[in-house]
């Protein structure tokens, strides 16, 4: 990772965006529960958002179509997930899944600052098109 300087003149360590992407059915959810899974048990602090508008299976896990299941946070946009989860929480935590992004419109600012400013590694999940394309 390279070393970012902050506005306060300190040191972080840049993180990393990943993106899975594919059309319905693609197996982009089970891919970010596999990658997800993998970080937890190399010891990284892991936490799963998804959206609200996701409402398939449950609200408080994603899960797979086959069945596969990782508890969750389900948030409307992204912005306030720092806020809800606590300064403390959130500075402990190393990687960031994101399931169905499409449905968030502040996915973008988020994943530059998650990365970039607080060295997070950010894994999202999600479509690559809409019904149109």
């Amino acid at each position: 990772m390279a070393a970012l300087t902050s506005i306060n003149g300190g040191r972080c360590e840049a993180g990393d965006v990943h993106v899975i992407i594919g059309p319905m059915f693609a197996g982009k959810t089970t891919d970010l529960l596999r990658r997800i899974k993998s970080e937890r048990s190399s010891g990284r602090n892991v936490a799963m958002i998804k959206s609200s508008k996701d409402t398939r299976y449950a609200n408080d896990s994603v899960v797979t179509h086959d069945g596969l299941k990782f508890p969750c946070w389900s948030m409307l946009d992204l912005t306030s997930f720092r806020q809800k989860l606590g300064d403390d929480e959130y500075h402990k935590l190393d990687v960031i899944g994101i399931d169905e992004a499409q449905f968030f419109e502040d996915l973008y600012e988020f994943c530059c600052k998650a990365a970039d400013h607080d060295g997070k590694t950010i894994i999202v999940a999600g479509l690559d098109g809409d019904y149109l394309r």
